[in-house]
């Protein structure tokens, strides 16, 4: 009886033990934090259909019928037109919230502020490129704005 004692009280130990450095509340009720989607899946289940899964515009959406294919993401040169902000905007809002293509839904009311901002810096690393105010202006003086 003793042994069993001592062996079932090592288990509950050990168990103490493994629930703690896995990160599991100790306190009955103790809330986890909320889990954030990252940028990549959010990606993954939101964008790819019409960015592509390498975001270079080659979704399965991407077709002749359409009248603007998808923004190719990769291309730095012609991402560097769009500060983070325009490009929040433009997830939030839509793509005719910032004069481009309006077939490009709004995403506000499905990602948080901050799964927008994460969704911009996984962009910013696919293009390997910052804003660049000098190729905006470039683009607005070929759009004749």
């Amino acid at each position: 009886m003793k042994r069993s004692s001592r062996l079932i009280g090592g288990m509950c130990i050990s168990a103490c033990i493994i629930a703690v450095a896995a990160g599991a509340p100790l306190l009955a009720g103790a809330e986890e934090p909320a889990s954030r989607v990252s940028a990549a899946e959010n990606f993954r289940w939101y964008c790819i259909q019409c960015h592509g899964p390498k975001g270079d515009g080659k979704g399965v959406n991407n077709t002749k019928k359409l009248p603007v294919s998808p923004r190719n993401l990769t291309d730095g040169k012609d991402m560097a037109q769009f500060s983070d902000e325009d490009m929040v905007r433009t997830i939030t809002h839509g793509g005719g919230a910032s004069d481009l293509s309006p077939i490009m839904p709004p995403w506000g009311n499905v990602f948080t502020n901050q799964e927008i901002r994460d969704l911009v810096a996984l962009i910013r690393r696919m293009c390997n490129c910052r804003f660049d105010p000098r190729a905006k202006e470039a683009f607005l003086k070929q759009q004749g704005r």
